[in-house]
């Protein structure tokens, strides 16, 4: 990580950069972008989400696996405000207690929700409930009970249907398709649909051709001999409407006299169709076809304004990128600008979404990280003011990007790869931040840089090389900072030399190694600047029993973190500290249970320690810690996490770390976070 200019520049293993909103964000209608977050702030949720409705106030209910939204504590379902708030008002408490909600209908001063669950906070519900839409306070009137999974929930003029895996609703032997009261949600018994087998994922109502109305059921089901999608009169009766796909259906849409069918097909009777298809009210196959291969897949559709919305796993639809996502108009077939852009796929039983009663706002439920992603692999970078990707495209090829370094108004970057910007680059490139192109032609590395810095005249690089521009230099080395090119400086290491740090006349040197600059000492030591030479600082006998990861200092003591738990002889627990006049150690500073990876220490003697532990002192805090270094103390600030942190770096009082990272203070934070530690 490094910046320069207001713009985060990030180095690592990943594919995607984009705003951190958790499985559920709220988009534009139009072209799918995700809303101002001053004006609308993201819903950061975490983590996922089933299925969203409109409250018909502007605002959406929510319901899914989560924990968190906008880092506030809710569960199972949440109700957003028209200003994209959370309503702290609408409490469900521990509503199904982390199993599935597959579906909600709001009706009156009612939600209606149907799952996978047998409680709703705390009392007992069989994969139905119903819930005040002001409070959240379940009602204890409405109580119907199915004896498995409720997938899909539709309001009619008089009453509900349900449809799901269930074989039996009330005890009556009605199964996978019935119709239940609104007011205490006992059984119709006027409505009995003749389904054998398997289960019903979704239901709509239309009209037969005969303009009557109908409950078109999709899913993977047999009704006498149709199978998987069929339409049912008002009594329960099947209609001749039989479009006969060779596989299951997910969801259905009605648009006038189209019923729009997606699943896992290639054949509906004899017509060839891959998981799309649309079906007049007659059952003849329309000509409609995305020419899907057959790894795409779809897992919710929606109509709206006219508008067919879609979601799924694929790249691209109609020769046009898309990423998990697209809108359609079926009367021109023309795909339309709605382009969200989404880090993860979709599949069954997520991402049925809802309008705003405005129609302006879309809220997308999902397993997905965030919205409006670009493709960057791994480097890119962020603007600070907003939050969002910046334009800045380098192309990397290669592994991971392992080192970056700042100095002015140029970016040294290493670790494992062949090329940027379209340019050959092996292991290591010099960035001109004014103009974004390449310096100069970089010397090669011939294996992983992991540790750079600088000072008036040179650029250091550690690693875990053997060669540099053609030269043997073993795992450290000195490179011009004029024109890049290699110095003789070479104090040869015969191991990993992870960081770097330069204070005063000396040249430290932590990593993997047990000689180096023509001395034994293991894992940690001084260089002379001048000659290379060993130093024996802070000690010629007492070393860290393994690796030193990362090397900090704060007024005269220098701070180390890896995975030793000795040092001269004493316990310490992968933390330890030295004099930099004496080289005297202080140990027992705190004690983790695995690898402290980075160390960064603001200019107050505030910062953090990061690594890949999940306790402190014997207590749960995963990730890293806040510490004053003044005073050799944990702060009392520290934050829920989880994740691993491998890199950190400070601005005056501001840290910069990362790694990981999926969580911070109970927010998604997809591999990155700041703080300020002022106070």
């Amino acid at each position: 990580m490094a910046i320069h200019n207001n713009k985060l520049y990030l180095g690592g293993i990943f594919q995607f950069l984009g705003p951190n909103t958790g499985g559920a964000a709220i988009l534009n209608t139009v072209d799918g972008t995700l809303l101002d977050s001053n004006s609308c702030p993201y819903l950061e949720l975490l983590s996922f989400s089933n299925v969203a409705i409109s409250d018909e106030r502007g605002g959406f209910y929510l319901a899914g696996n989560f924990s968190h939204l906008q880092g506030i504590a809710k569960q199972s379902l949440v109700h957003i405000q028209s200003n994209c708030k959370l309503d702290t008002n609408f409490d469900v408490g521990t509503g199904s207690g982390g199993s599935d909600i597959r579906d909600l209908l709001l009706v009156g001063e009612k939600i209606y929700i149907a799952g996978s669950f047998s409680t709703w906070n705390g009392s007992s519900r069989q994969n139905l409930a119903a819930v005040n839409r002001i409070t959240g306070v379940l009602d204890t009137t409405w109580v119907p009970s199915a004896d498995a999974t409720v997938e899909s929930i539709l309001g009619d003029t008089d009453g509900i249907f349900i449809a799901g895996q269930f074989t039996s609703i009330n005890a009556s032997g009605i199964g996978r398709l019935a119709k239940i009261s609104y007011d205490t949600g006992s059984t119709y018994g006027s409505f009995s649909a003749n389904i054998s087998a398997g289960a019903i994922r979704t239901i709509a109502i239309g009209r037969d051709v005969s303009n009557n109305k109908v409950i078109y059921a999709g899913g993977s089901f047999t009704a006498v001999s149709p199978a998987n999608v069929k339409a049912f009169e008002m009594d329960g009766n099947m209609s001749a409407w039989n479009p006969a796909p060779n596989g299951l259906i997910n969801d259905i849409a009605v648009l006038g006299s189209k019923v729009y069918l997606i699943g896992t097909f290639n054949l509906l009777g004899s017509t060839a169709r891959i998981n799309f298809a649309a079906v007049d009210n007659t059952g003849t196959v329309g000509g409609e076809d995305l020419g899907l291969s057959g790894s795409d897949t779809i897992a919710s559709i929606t109509e709206f304004g006219g508008k067919i919305y879609m979601l799924g796993n694929f790249t691209s639809i109609g020769g046009k990128s898309r990423r998990h996502g697209f809108s359609v108009d079926p009367s021109n077939g023309k795909i339309s600008d709605w382009n969200p852009s989404f880090t993860t796929g979709f599949s069954y039983p997520n991402g049925k979404i809802a309008f705003s009663s405005d129609g302006s706002k879309v809220l997308v439920p999902g397993s997905y990280y965030s919205v409006n992603v670009v493709e960057r692999n791994g480097f890119g970078s962020i603007d600070l003011n907003t939050g969002k990707p910046t334009d800045f495209n380098p192309q990397l090829t290669g592994t991971a990007i392992r080192s970056l370094h700042v100095r002015d108004h140029l970016l040294y970057a290493g670790g494992q790869f062949t090329s940027v910007l379209n340019s050959s680059r092996t292991n290591f490139f010099i960035l001109n931040l004014n103009t974004l192109n390449l310096e100069g032609p970089a010397p090669t590395f011939n294996s992983n840089v992991e540790s750079i810095t600088t000072d008036e005249n040179y650029i250091y690089v550690g690693g875990s090389f053997s060669n540099v521009a053609g030269t043997a230099r073993s795992n450290i080395a000195r490179l011009m900072l004029t024109n890049g090119t290699l110095d003789s400086w070479n104090p040869i290491g015969d191991g990993n030399v992870s960081s770097i740090h330069l204070l005063k006349d000396k040249v430290f040197v932590g990593g993997s190694f047990t000689n180096i600059g023509g001395s034994n000492t293991s894992y940690i030591t001084s260089l002379n600047p001048i000659n290379g030479i060993n130093l024996l600082f802070p000690s010629a006998t007492s070393f860290p029993n393994a690796y030193v990861s990362t090397i900090a200092t704060y007024q005269n003591q220098l701070f180390i973190g890896g995975n030793f738990t000795i040092v001269g002889g004493q316990s310490t627990s992968r933390f330890s500290s030295f004099d930099l006049t004496t080289g005297s150690y202080s140990n027992q500073l705190l004690t983790t249970d695995n690898i402290v990876s980075t160390i960064s220490i603001g200019e107050n003697g505030k910062g953090m320690i990061g690594g890949y532990f999940t306790t402190i002192n014997g207590s749960t805090k995963e990730g890293f810690v806040y510490y004053d270094f003044l005073n050799g103390r944990l702060l009392n600030s520290n934050v829920p996490s989880s994740g691993d942190v491998y890199k950190s770096f400070a601005v005056k009082n501001t840290h910069y770390f990362g790694g990981k990272i999926n969580q911070v203070n109970n927010r998604p934070k997809g591999g990155f976070y700041f703080v300020e530690l002022n106070n």
